[in-house]
């Protein structure tokens, strides 16, 4: 997901006089949770970095969406609850699902009467209508973009020649979705934040707006880049997703080891910035057990790998890339996750959504292979290699750099901070061989991986999600081709396609599947998993 590329950016710290007018809330230095019922406050930690952007229409990073999931009242949404019952859509603000015509191009949403947002506003159908039309607007820069180019006249706005999506239109409580070309995961394109309802008035401000009305159970009452957010309970909310406390305080920075001391002695409840550090895992496991109350630990549909830029003199072959794929030493760079921090891979797709074709043996999995390496790539020459200055990637471009240079390349690492990368590696003709990345589902569906990671069609000059800018045509129409299946059918073309472009392509060396891992404080209870966001769902902790 821009959303949910593991680490996100840092945001710009706003004036002296929003600073000083606002009040930060708690907790105190060295204090712990008190006891209580339901209700109350609960306080989190969010190490390392800020939230990235918590307007609707450009967050896309995993913590900012972890919010929106409890801010945002959107068409349809993944239940409050862990397994699979969290990872089903069911209706949010509508009566049911939607009518779909026959040719599968028009949708039509009834909206329930009664619904209001956090500014006590009632909730019509052009609420939705005015979130199409904000993300649209190319000032906004929206990365939704990406994913509704078949929604009819959502490409007139974009190119400026409209100012209203003519496709979706809103008439009282009922609103209508017309598409270009049937699209079989456009359920859970609507269940994105993006397309939450928002006020029909909402400025279109390229920066973002951080605090806004919304429908969910929480509302965004406040926000002080780089120090805190607040989130309140939304008076106005009537529907049947938790609001277990009144108020949730998320405190930005600190050192994570620090940070971690505070979830273990109570003062936090939860740190959803960077949780324990990696060699942390092994003794929290032995000391509390694993799914047991204080640390749990779920697969996750994320997948670390690194990105081989096609267009770059390095990685511009067939054979280049693939010899990254038999020199990384997959074995080594899984340890850096630390105890139980996921397994090895050799393909994009996480198993669970590549439809029974997942086949962890595509590349060595053991080891790296230099013999078979070199002889692909008997002349490597200089390699730029770019990581991060986190201490995952810090240890995954020593890990590659040293695998490459086994096989005679001459590597030079470029670092940058936080998500500071991916707008850099996001720009067309980018000065990089190989990337560290990785991606988390926007939802669960391959088409997210593939359309977004590996479809030509999706290259701009900025802001691109292809880092490899991997463009082959019929890798193009077969994604295009599989988005019209539904169900096994879809996974199944989609698991068929990445074991084809993995073994003839190469235009990514994918080398682990991430599990999700939260520990939290033994004051609080109501943890859950929300699958559709890999973290815990912030509207189901209490403080005991």
């Amino acid at each position: 997901m821009r959303k949910k590329f593991l680490l996100s950016a840092g945001m710009v710290a706003v004036g002296a006089a929003m600073l000083a007018a606002a009040v930060i809330v708690g907790p105190a230095a060295g204090g712990t949770v008190k006891a209580s019922a339901k209700g109350g406050t609960v306080q989190v930690a969010h190490s390392t970095s800020d939230f990235d952007n918590l307007d609707p229409a450009i967050a896309y990073v995993q913590d900012d969406w972890t919010v929106e999931y409890v801010t945002a009242l959107k068409l349809l949404y993944y239940p409050d609850k862990s397994g699979a019952e969290g990872s089903n859509l069911a209706p949010d603000a509508t009566t049911g699902f939607p009518v779909i015509s026959k040719d599968g191009k028009t949708y039509t949403f009834t909206i329930k009467p009664g619904l209001k947002l956090s500014d006590g506003s009632a909730v019509t159908a052009a609420n939705f209508k005015a979130a199409f039309d904000r993300d649209a607007d190319p000032t906004m820069n929206s990365p939704v973009a990406a994913f509704l180019t078949d929604v009819v006249g959502f490409n007139a706005v974009i190119a400026k020649t409209s100012k209203s999506v003519s496709g979706v239109t809103a008439s009282g409580m009922k609103l209508t979705i017309k598409l270009t070309t049937p699209d079989g995961g456009l359920l859970n394109k609507l269940a994105m934040p993006f397309l939450q309802a928002i006020p029909v008035n909402m400025a279109h401000d390229p920066n973002g707006l951080q605090t806004y009305p919304s429908g969910g159970p929480y509302f965004i009452a406040s926000r002080v880049p780089n120090r805190q957010t607040v989130l309140k309970k939304n008076p106005f909310y009537k529907g049947p997703r938790p609001q277990n406390s009144n108020t949730i305080v998320i405190t930005v920075g600190g050192d994570q080891q620090q940070t971690f001391l505070q979830v273990r002695n109570g003062t936090y409840v939860y740190d959803m910035g960077a949780g324990p550090p990696p060699a942390a895992y092994a003794e929290l496991a032995q000391t509390f057990g694993v799914n047991k109350g204080r640390l749990w630990v779920f697969p996750n549909l994320i997948t670390d790998y690194l990105a081989l830029n096609t267009t770059h003199p390095g990685m511009s072959s067939v054979a280049q890339r693939k010899s990254v794929n038999y020199a990384i030493d997959r074995p080594a760079l899984v340890r850096i996750l630390g105890y139980l921090g996921g397994k090895r891979a050799t393909q994009l797709l996480p198993p669970a959504l590549a439809g029974g074709h997942a086949n962890k043996n595509l590349y060595p999995i053991r080891g790296a292979d230099f013999k078979t390496a070199k002889k692909l790539n008997p002349s490597c020459g200089n390699i730029n290699l770019w990581s991060t200055t986190s201490v995952g990637g810090r240890a995954v471009g020593q890990i590659a750099s040293y695998d490459l240079s086994q096989i005679g390349c001459h590597v030079t690492i470029k670092s940058f901070q936080g998500g500071a990368i991916y707008t850099a590696a996001g720009t067309k003709g980018a000065d990089f061989d190989v990337m560290r990345s990785g991606w988390v589902d926007d939802y669960p569906d391959p088409y997210d991986f593939y359309h977004l990671l590996l479809d030509g069609t999706t290259i701009v000059e900025t802001n691109n999600t292809d880092f490899s800018y991997f463009n082959n045509a019929s890798v193009n129409k077969a994604i295009a081709a599989a988005n019209l299946l539904t169900g096994a059918a879809r996974l199944a073309a989609y698991g068929k396609l990445d074991q084809q472009v993995t073994t003839t392509y190469a235009p990514i060396a994918a080398w682990g599947y991430v599990n999700s891992r939260d520990f939290i404080s033994g004051n609080v209870a109501g943890y859950t998993y929300s699958p559709s966001i890999g973290l815990a769902d912030l509207a189901t902790f209490y403080n005991k």
